[in-house]
């Protein structure tokens, strides 16, 4: 699988129905960003006479080849509504028009589909599973180690997220990153009595809590050569199909 199918941060679970909280995708912020400096450049700038350009491309405006390269990016074709074509006797530059924008953009969410659907061909028939956990304290008598046990499966990128649920409304975070499971995958997961107490001062120790880990696959929102949105990845490859959650009684 190409190398843009990145870490993602979605955790929503599967088995128990449960929903942990967990952090967006910089995705909007990155497109907004883009959107902001297209809009910066004067909109009747253009480039023309470009004989080395690939035919097509050897004539436009300036903040047009912007949007356009956006739209593409952020596979967003509603951004191809602010690209004009600058017609040009001596030079080709239909490249760069709302009709070859919209094009492309399509082209590459083709191109994301089918990397996402290899990614559910290789994960369904053997996901890894979670077994059991344990959290026991650190050597250092203070903080503690979360020990995940899982049956191996698919190698790959997924996310750990744990969290105490039932004290609050909320869950409250004990850990959430990416980990590399192999086919036997080893983890013991160093966790700071200081940061639980930080969103959990009432933490009481030698008390149960019920504790909710979750792993999702991890299949990112694309790369520099195209970025998909939250929305796109759980139409194609919903993260209720690639989570599991197990929930136990655990003394601090």
């Amino acid at each position: 699988m190409k190398t843009r199918l990145l870490q993602s941060f979605v955790c929503l679970a599967a088995l128990l129905g449960a929903l942990p909280h967990c952090a967006a995708s910089d995705y909007a912020q990155r497109k907004a960003a883009a959107s902001l400096h297209c809009e910066s450049i004067n909109p009747s700038e253009y480039e023309t006479g470009l004989a080395f350009n690939p035919d097509g491309y050897r004539s436009f405006y300036v903040q047009s080849e912007c949007f356009q390269n956006a739209a593409i990016q952020f596979r967003d074709a509603s951004m191809c509504d602010r690209v004009r074509r600058r017609f040009s006797l001596l030079s080709s530059s239909w490249g760069v028009s709302t009709a070859q924008c919209r094009k492309l953009v399509a082209q590459g969410i083709a191109t994301d589909r089918a990397e996402i659907e290899a990614e559910r061909r290789s994960y369904l028939p053997g996901p890894p599973r979670l077994l059991s956990f344990r959290i026991e304290r650190n050597g250092n008598g203070r903080d503690f180690d979360i020990l995940p046990e899982f049956a191996p499966g698919y190698s790959h990128g997924y996310t750990l997220s744990f969290e105490i649920i039932g004290a609050r409304k909320d869950p409250i975070l004990l850990h959430s990153d990416g980990y590399y499971l192999d086919q036997n995958p080893i983890l013991r997961i160093f966790v700071r009595q200081s940061e639980i107490r930080a969103r959990f001062p009432e933490l009481q120790l030698n008390h149960p809590y019920q504790v909710r880990a979750t792993v999702t696959l991890s299949i990112g929102n694309g790369g520099m050569s195209g970025y998909w949105s939250d929305e796109f990845l759980e139409k194609e490859f919903p993260a209720r199909a690639r989570s599991q959650t197990l929930i136990k009684e655990i003394t601090f």
